[in-house]
């Protein structure tokens, strides 16, 4: 009866019609909403999907002509995000985005499943703006040559799922729930970029295998699935096929169960037998192993007394051996005393040897030394002497160098020129008209600044046409602000007054200074 009720359990589970469809919660989630915006309006909207988690999007090309800004926005959250145009190829009407920060799931490409005739599922949105799942059949298929022999052959299908005209972009899923193509506006709508969008009675779409090939030009990461896409008739006569093999294999479970009970009562009668001669062996053996046990207590007896009489044997032998171990040591000894002895002597005569030998060389050695070291002593004395008298010299030479250092530095301070007691700042404006202040400080004005147009010739810069590459000079001396014209294009004037070329002219306090068209006012800040 169970194996009944499981063989029909399996039949229903397997023979069951069920159709794999995609869920739209699921897929939504990496469906977006393409927006074109010009003059800051939308001009116009589209649909397009997730390649891949670092951000890149699908959509068709026809949507980006004439855009001045591009976003996308997520159905899941609603964000909308500025993206980035990657590809646009007006031929296979495919275009690539990148958005930053998108996070959103995936969809994974296939080229299995899309035969004429297969099932496949699109997505449609609805005018309330919500997504459904629309289902039809591929129609044929469709190569267009490219206009130039070097333009792309581009490989479409046809189908029947209708969507809107909102829904191009949308991706076609085959039975499997894998992305095969991408829905496009009719061929015959017009030229690109499709300015008439309006789906017809069959849909074209960009087989999967020209967008797997746009990608890998690109090395944009992306999930191809290789295996092999059943269709629901494939699939329930696979599923058929699995539910007559456990059929039949639960039959011969059964023939095998009847079969194995069979075996099981004839191996219990065989191991009752088998149990009944073990009884009659074990007894068998226990007699046997009583006689053997009497023959062995009589053979240890008997082992027992001859061990006894070797062991005596044995006691003697080691007796007889320890006596004359014992001699042979004494012996032994006294040789070795006698060999010590005759050593001790020989050591002794060859201490005295040795004695006589080193107490001449040390009186030889002694002679040599104190010689040299009177001869050290004296050369030590020698060099010390001629060093010391070294010392004394370059000791007065640098004290005389140090002198004349000291008076030149001294006469150089004389002459060094006093700083300004204050710094001169210069307003005006600059070449766009802009405010304008230069600060020359006090150390410069005491040395001479220069000031013009480059950076090669002047040390301050006025960034302006009309003003010489070296075009004035402003110098403190004896107490007054000099300026002098250095020979610039345009002139240099003082309150009006045109200055002589290479003449210098004080300059006072709140005075007009005119670099040609350049008017600055003068301020002398106290330092």
């Amino acid at each position: 009866m169970r194996v009944f009720l499981f063989v029909h359990f399996v039949v229903f589970l397997f023979l069951s019609p069920v159709f794999a469809e995609i869920d739209v919660a699921v897929v939504s989630e990496s469906i977006v909403q393409v927006r074109v915006y010009k003059n800051h309006k939308i001009l116009a909207e589209g649909s397009g999907f997730v390649v891949n988690e670092e951000g890149y999007v699908l959509t068709n090309a026809h949507l980006l002509a004439d855009a001045e800004g591009l976003t996308v926005r997520s159905r899941k959250t609603g964000a909308e995000i500025v993206s980035q145009q990657i590809f646009t190829n007006r031929e296979l009407n495919l275009a690539l985005l990148r958005v930053q920060g998108l996070d959103l799931p995936p969809l994974n490409l296939s080229e299995q499943g899309a035969a004429v005739g297969r099932v496949v599922e699109t997505l449609k949105i609805t005018p309330q703006d919500s997504i459904q799942i629309a289902r039809g059949t591929i129609g044929a298929y469709q190569d267009v040559p490219g206009k130039k022999v070097s333009d792309p052959v581009v490989h479409l299908l046809q189908h029947n799922a209708m969507v809107t005209s909102r829904a191009f972009g949308m991706p076609l899923f085959n039975e499997c729930g894998d992305v095969v193509a991408i829905n496009l506006p009719d061929l015959e709508s017009g030229s690109w970029p499709f300015r008439k969008v309006e789906p017809r009675e069959a849909i074209f779409a960009l087989r999967s295998g020209d967008i797997i090939t746009v990608l890998k030009d690109r090395k944009i990461a992306h999930t191809v699935v290789e295996e092999e896409c059943l269709s629901a008739v494939e699939r329930a006569q696979r599923d058929k096929k699995i539910a007559e093999d456990s059929i039949k294999a639960v039959a011969q479970a059964a023939r095998d169960s009847v079969s194995a009970e069979r075996v099981a009562r004839l191996a219990a009668e065989k191991a009752v037998r088998e149990k009944q001669q073990e009884a009659e062996n074990a007894k068998a053996a226990r007699l046997a192993a009583e006689r053997a046990k009497a023959q062995a207590d009589s053979a240890s007896k008997a082992a027992a007394d001859s061990v006894k009489v070797a062991q005596d044997s044995i006691n003697t032998a080691r007796l007889a051996l320890e006596r004359e171990k014992a001699r042979t040591d004494s012996l032994k000894k006294v040789a070795e005393e006698r060999i010590a002895a005759q050593n001790a002597a020989d050591s002794l005569a060859a201490v005295h040897q040795q004695d006589r030998e080193k107490t001449s060389q040390r009186l030889q050695w002694a002679i040599v030394s104190g010689s040299a070291v009177v001869i050290l002593v004296l050369l030590g004395w020698f060099m010390f002497a001629r060093r010391k008298r070294a010392r004394l010299q370059a000791t007065a030479s640098r004290l005389s160098e140090a002198e004349q250092e000291a008076e030149a530095a001294r006469q150089a301070a004389a002459q060094a020129p006093q700083p300004a007691p204050f710094r001169c700042l210069l307003e005006g404006q600059d070449n766009t008209g802009q405010p304008f202040a230069l600060s020359i400080p006090a150390l410069a004005l005491s040395s001479g600044a220069t000031l013009g147009r480059s950076p090669a010739n002047a040390e301050f810069i006025i960034d302006h046409e009309s003003v010489s590459r070296e075009h004035i000079k402003l110098l403190y001396a004896d107490g007054n602000l000099y300026a002098e014209d250095l020979g610039s294009t345009n002139g240099t004037r003082i309150n009006g007054r045109l200055l002589n070329p290479r003449e210098p002219v004080v300059l006072h306090n709140n005075d007009q200074l005119e670099l040609g068209p350049v008017v600055f006012q003068v301020r002398l800040m106290q330092e």
